[in-house]
């Protein structure tokens, strides 16, 4: 059976909370996603990433699951997903399931019976010692909380309501197995593992991430899990840099198929407070991540090409100088989009979408946004530093609602949505975008045509990647090599303008109106074939 089939994907992320609202609660549900399939469809993409859709108090937005097995009801039913699963299907998409293992919530029935007592036969399918030492939550305070009933405390890497799982418990990883056999048997194409990294803890030495047992346990989970279909993995690994990825990635360790990096993103991190205040940028030091990535043993590993998902603040806001909204959300796709690996679209990103529009801590729902103010606090910020550090780095401000029209909410929802919506244009939608040949949402799905074009596929899947004029404060370009075909990305990552480099070639894609004889406009990108 061939099982790379995830070299052909271009995913799609959803948060479901916030991307479709058939039910006027002002909560996105499984039927919204069904009834926009056609239009993920028509966009280009071919496999569909949700976050948790399943059981869960949503302390942490849906991240803390209670049932493994049943869709929350505030996504709608068990046969809401089936019908999901079906009408995808229909139409040639797949889908992939956030797998959230490293912790359950605690209202998971496991937990509420390991907290019982130590004789419990759930008890150790947690981790539990009888004094807390140094380790820190990531949501802020003490990793330990303690519980009366058996005198100890017990570890919980993120939010209270999120005990970590023992993975050291066979017992414990054959229940998660079986719960991943049971979707992948229902046609779920594979997994996007929630913080992967963390389940080979081993909390007594404070190792938290890439622990000593995680790549046995996860070789032990592939042989029996996914390993046995055509599936798509991809982890979620913040530690992790372009050297320990192969270790997940390598084909020969038999783990995973790919992972997510941050190290582009923690990069401009203020060692001090950490993501919350950021260094300036540097388009140059951004480059330099990515491109290494890029280079690093390519036999061994796949990359994942994206730029936003629901944990971070927009890239637009991030890198774009505003002005240039749209040439820079055309320029972002071209320039990441050609690279080596597999694409991931956010919600939102085809049509240029940028931050929330929050103006008080009132207007937040994400806990790890409402811990931030007492944390930043501790750490010696001041108020107006910690409001604007907020503003733009929560993660609220990739999950506000999907712009989809001229209605009110931006047709996300009839109700009032769970979240505050943008306070942008209407030029910035769905609806208005579908009008207009150079909008952006126009050039993705021109620009994903290209990509799935199988006269680039050997191409993009099998070429080398060469970087281009690294000498260069302000352009971003490669050269993907192959048999004799050459795909060329020279984009421009600046608002100001740049002497062009010479094109030999047949000019594919290109997301200005027409091209200048011998300079490059802020943010212009031009992908040029030449065989």
């Amino acid at each position: 059976m061939e099982k790379n089939s995830y070299k052909d994907q271009i995913v799609y992320q959803i948060y479901p909370r916030s991307f479709s609202d058939s039910q006027s609660d002002g909560v996105g549900d499984i039927k919204g996603i069904v009834d926009k399939l056609d239009y993920l469809k028509d966009l280009g993409i071919t496999t569909i990433w949700l976050s948790p859709i399943f059981s869960s108090p949503m302390e942490d937005g849906g991240y803390d699951i209670a049932d493994y097995y049943h869709v929350d009801s505030l996504f709608g039913t068990d046969e809401d997903l089936d019908l999901l699963l079906k009408e995808s299907k229909k139409r040639g998409l797949k889908i992939l399931l956030d797998l959230v293992v490293n912790h359950t919530s605690d209202k998971h029935h496991w937990f509420l019976e390991a907290k019982k007592s130590k004789d419990n036969p759930y008890h150790d399918y947690y981790v539990w010692r009888e004094k807390p030492n140094t380790l820190k939550s990531t949501f802020g305070g003490s990793a330990w909380e303690y519980n009366a009933e058996t005198n100890e405390y017990y570890l919980h890497l993120f939010a209270k309501g999120q005990p970590d799982l023992n993975w050291q418990n066979p017992a414990l990883r054959n229940d998660i197995y079986k719960m991943m056999n049971y979707w992948l048997d229902k046609g779920v194409y594979g997994f996007r593992m929630d913080v992967i990294e963390n389940i080979g803890k081993d909390p007594d030495n404070l190792i938290t991430a890439n622990g000593p047992t995680l790549h046995p346990i996860l070789q032990e989970m592939a042989a029996s899990t996914f390993a046995k279909k055509d599936s798509m993995t991809v982890g979620e690994t913040w530690c992790s840099n372009a050297e320990t990825r192969v270790l997940y990635t390598d084909p020969k360790r038999h783990e995973l198929n790919m992972v997510f990096l941050f190290d582009d993103f923690s990069h401009f991190e203020n060692p001090k407070y950490g993501k919350w205040v950021r260094k300036p940028f540097v388009m140059k030091e951004l480059r330099e991540i990515i491109f290494h990535r890029q280079m690093v043993e390519q036999e061994k590993s796949w990359d994942t090409l994206y730029w936003n998902n629901h944990d971070l603040p927009r890239a637009l806001n991030r890198y774009i100088d505003l002005k240039y909204r749209g040439e820079g959300a055309k320029m972002l796709l071209a320039a990441n989009l050609f690279m080596r690996g597999t694409p991931f679209i956010y919600q939102g990103d085809e049509i240029g979408m940028v931050n929330g529009s929050f103006r008080s801590k009132e207007e937040y729902r994400d806990i790890e946004t409402l811990n931030a103010y007492d944390e930043l606090k501790s750490k010696g910020l001041d108020n107006k530093s910690i409001e604007k550090a907020i503003r733009e780095v929560s993660r609220d401000n990739a999950r506000v609602p999907m712009q989809w029209s001229s209605k009110a909410h931006f047709g996300f929802s009839n109700g009032q949505p769970w979240l505050k919506c943008s306070d942008d244009g209407i030029a910035w939608t769905v609806e208005e975008e579908t009008k207009n040949p150079r909008s952006v949402l126009s050039f993705y799905k021109k620009a994903l045509l290209i990509w799935k074009d199988r006269q680039f596929r050997d191409l993009l899947k099998d070429g080398k990647f060469i970087p281009q004029y690294e000498e260069s404060d302000c352009l971003w370009s490669y050269r993907r090599i192959h048999e004799g075909k050459t795909l060329e990305v020279i984009a421009n990552f600046s608002n100001q303008t740049q002497k062009l480099p010479k094109i030999e070639g047949q000019i594919i894609l290109h997301n200005y109106n027409y091209r200048l004889s011998d300079n490059l406009r802020p943010y212009e990108a031009i992908v040029i074939y030449k065989d």
